[in-house]
């Protein structure tokens, strides 16, 4: 009714500027279709239909607000939740998600469908059969990726939708790793030094009771066994603490230089008994990096006592550090500078490549290593073959290496000559604020 009435009054107002009708005539014409509306609306509506459509519409739009605030409700709900977990609605989107879990299956989209953004089977059957009347299903799934990742899950109704919830199982996990492997290792190595022991211990009570000079001799050997253990059991659980930890990278910040001077200074004794140089280039200003001092120092530390070790008498360990490159450029200067060295990539940093790095480069003056034994240098208690002279050392230093910068998310390289030497390149992204400007 207001609609032709707007209308035909608009029509006269025309009408009466166009001079095809007087004011008076206009206002007359105005009022008694006004009056003609008002007659007909109120003869043709029914009021009690009218009143109830007016309800229905006042439901309706009631509904529609409580559906509103109730899409809300679940979305702060799931936001709130620490570990991921995410609200699949009626037509299979995700309708929430908190920034666990869009972190986890990297949505680039709002309310995407799920079967678009996550391809696990396990956790969209799940989704389907509790869709389909199946009640609460749990289940288990594990994220392969440089350091995996695994997920105890839930998928439960809530209201028209399903609910999946998941709890992060991966420090249980690597726990469980962790000690199976310990025990096994430690086991197996241990074994020798210990049977060495106990053949010395009783060859002392029985034939050299009274050698002295045998005696002696044992003891120095026992001595080293002991130590040998020691060493042993110290890189194991090092080892084990970083694997726990590894597919958590680290928030904190490093002067990486200010670790490269400390962990020189505390070698130049052993090395200086080897008749070994060691010299340091570009630690003169701090390289902020990210990560964890200690262990940053570990991988500094262990890669300078093996350059030192393998070193020739006489010789120089070169240790360069650089920072403000492209991941590219210090992925170079780490492990590319020798043209016809063997050339490997024991670690290399997952996704794209962001900012600015840092690259630390450790080069020794011993035999080389030959191409064929590369892929083996980052294994557990490997030792390159007996052919170069076994120095003392747990066969761990290097695995402790891959897996720290492996945390760090950064590169580990090696090139090697024989005849030459070999270098090993570590690549970390700098802190931003260092690499801004």
């Amino acid at each position: 009714m207001a609609t032709i009435a707007a209308v035909a009054i608009g029509v006269v107002v025309v009408l009466v500027i166009a001079g095809q009708t007087s004011w008076a005539g206009g206002v007359f014409a105005i009022v008694a279709m006004l009056t003609f509306c008002v007659v007909w609306y109120y003869g043709t509506v029914d009021p009690a239909a009218a009143a109830q459509n007016d309800e229905a519409n006042a439901a309706a739009a009631a509904t529609q607000t409580r559906l509103t605030q109730e899409k809300l409700f679940r979305r702060d709900l799931i936001e709130a939740l620490p570990e991921p977990a995410m609200y699949i609605d009626a037509q299979g989107k995700v309708e929430a998600a908190n920034t666990a879990a869009r972190k986890q299956f990297r949505f680039v989209v709002a309310d995407p469908v799920l079967s678009a953004v996550v391809r696990r089977p396990e956790l969209l059957d799940a989704v389907t059969a509790v869709r389909r009347g199946g009640g609460p299903q749990r289940f288990e799934f594990v994220e392969r990726a440089e350091t995996d990742r695994y997920f105890s899950c839930v998928a439960a109704p809530l209201g028209v939708g399903v609910l999946v919830s998941m709890h992060d199982l991966t420090d249980i996990k690597r726990a469980e790793f962790a000690r199976v492997d310990f025990l096994a290792n430690a086991s197996h190595e241990l074994r020798t030094p210990l049977t060495s022991l106990s053949g010395f211990i009783e060859t002392l009570r029985g034939p050299a009771r009274d050698d002295v000079e045998a005696r002696d001799r044992f003891l120095e050997i026992m001595q080293g066994q002991a130590d040998r253990m020691r060493r042993l059991i110290s890189d194991l659980l090092s080892l084990s603490r970083i694997e726990l930890v590894e597919h958590r990278p680290p928030e904190g910040e490093t002067d990486l230089a200010d670790v490269v001077r400390e962990v020189v200074d505390a070698m130049e004794p052993v090395a200086a008994e080897r008749g070994v140089e060691v010299r340091v280039t570009g630690a003169d200003n701090p390289v902020i990096v990210m990560g964890v001092r200690d262990e940053l120092a570990q991988v500094v530390q262990n890669l300078v006592d093996n350059a030192v070790k393998y070193s020739d008498d006489k010789g120089v360990v070169q240790v360069d550090l650089a920072a403000g490159m492209s991941p590219d450029g210090a992925s170079a200067r780490a492990g590319r500078q020798w043209e016809d060295a063997g050339h490997m990539s024991i670690v290399a940093s997952p996704g794209p490549a962001r900012g600015t790095s840092a690259s630390l480069r450790v080069t020794d003056a011993g035999p080389g290593i030959e191409r064929q034994y590369l892929p083996r240098l980052s294994e557990r208690f490997y030792r390159v073959d007996p052919g170069r002279g076994l120095r003392p050392g747990t066969g761990l230093g290097l695995a402790i290496v891959k897996h720290v910068v492996q945390r760090h998310r950064g590169d580990l390289l090696v090139e090697s000559e024989p005849g030459r030497g070999s270098a090993f390149g570590v690549v970390l992204p700098m802190a931003q604020r260092a690499g801004a400007g």
